[in-house]
């Protein structure tokens, strides 16, 4: 019997050494398991993504509108990561969307989009609605042109709401070819001879016009000469000296006075998004295709003024920007647009003096 216990002992010190080196293994792989986690969990991309945002949800479009939805991966902590999604949409006749998902209403309807990492993913309802035109503006409004002289007008159809339609076809007119002509598709208008005459634009029998005054260019000689005034029975006596400083006394206000040079700034850009404006101050259409713009002859004092164009910021519908006030015109001076962005295509945009 002593030499049988002896025996044993040796066994069930060994047993022990093994189950220490089992659950030193064990711990040692739970240690590396936990440090390869959180490690993991460091770096945002190899993170497992736990659910993924997407606004705006739901997604309101019209017909033809674009409109960017924005997708947010996050971890099961909530925290952002950073990461890429890919999109589909349920019915791509409705609502198309690229792979930056940008969304496209392409038919009056209801579906969804999906945006998906591996087995994770998200979907949000889109609604597309056919709307109606309800009014159209053109600018300008009226406007003076010599005859061989171009102007392209602007028309931008209106829902009910106020919102611009643009991309809707919009059909030109003129009541008389003969005064003004035309191009029906792009408004370019070229006057022809001496009258006036109304311009009309037609969306979905929708109508807005212009009016045009066309007139002669003045009459030069076959040198390029202007012709001499014809003689008179006698030679009036010559004028009086300009009294200069007596003319700088005098008000900016006086009527049949106009500024030399103005410059209009700060027109071609909202941000990152690239601005067309066209202005109608004190009579004079002034098309801003530099920044700034010189502009002459704009008649001295405070003038009514009309702005009106386009934004078209990435990955949006290009939204049409309009704005109207008063502004003091003094030679020299520079005039800044100013803007605000009221929504996604809804902007204001007001002439300041610097």
């Amino acid at each position: 019997m002593p030499n049988k216990e002896k025996r044993s002992a040796p066994a069930d010190s060994g047993l022990a050494r093994k189950i220490g080196i089992i659950t030193g293994i064990i711990v040692a792989l739970t240690s590396l398991t936990t440090a390869v986690v959180k490690f993991r969990d460091s770096i945002p991309w190899l993170t497992p993504v736990s659910t993924i945002e997407l606004t705006p949800n739901p997604v309101n479009l019209a017909i033809g509108d674009k409109f960017q939805v924005i997708a947010t991966a996050r971890d099961a902590n909530k925290k952002p990561l950073g990461k890429g999604v890919n999109w589909s949409s349920a019915n791509p006749s409705l609502v198309e969307i690229d792979s930056d998902g940008i969304a496209t209403g392409k038919a009056a309807g209801q579906t969804t989009i999906t945006a998906s990492i591996g087995f994770t993913k998200s979907l949000v309802p889109v609604h597309v609605r056919r709307v109606t035109v309800a009014t159209v503006d053109v600018f300008p409004p009226a406007t003076t042109l010599l005859v061989d002289d171009h102007l392209k007008f602007d028309a931008t159809p209106y829902d009910s709401e106020g919102n611009s339609l643009m991309g809707r076809p919009v059909r030109w007119a003129s009541e008389n070819s003969l005064v003004a002509a035309v191009d029906q598709s792009s408004g370019e208008t070229t006057g022809m001879s001496a009258g006036t005459v109304k311009i009309t634009a037609e969306s979905e029998a929708k109508l807005d016009s212009a009016q045009v005054t066309v007139s002669p260019k003045s009459t030069q000689t076959p040198s390029g000469e202007a012709p001499l005034p014809a003689p008179t029975a006698a030679a009036a006596p010559p004028p009086p000296a300009p009294n200069r400083a007596a003319e700088r006394a005098k008000p900016d206000t006086k009527i049949g006075r106009v500024a030399e040079k103005i410059f209009i700034t700060n027109t071609l850009k909202f941000g990152e998004c690239p601005a067309n404006i066209r202005v109608i101050v004190g009579g004079m259409l002034i098309d801003l295709k530099s920044d700034p713009q010189e502009a002459a002859r704009v008649p001295f004092g405070d003038q009514p003024y009309n702005l009106h164009g386009t934004v078209s910021c990435p990955h949006q519908t290009v939204a049409v920007v309009n704005g109207h006030g008063t502004i003091s015109i003094a030679n020299g001076k520079t005039y800044r647009c100013k803007w605000l962005r009221k929504g996604s295509k809804d902007f204001e945009i007001d002439l300041h003096p610097e």
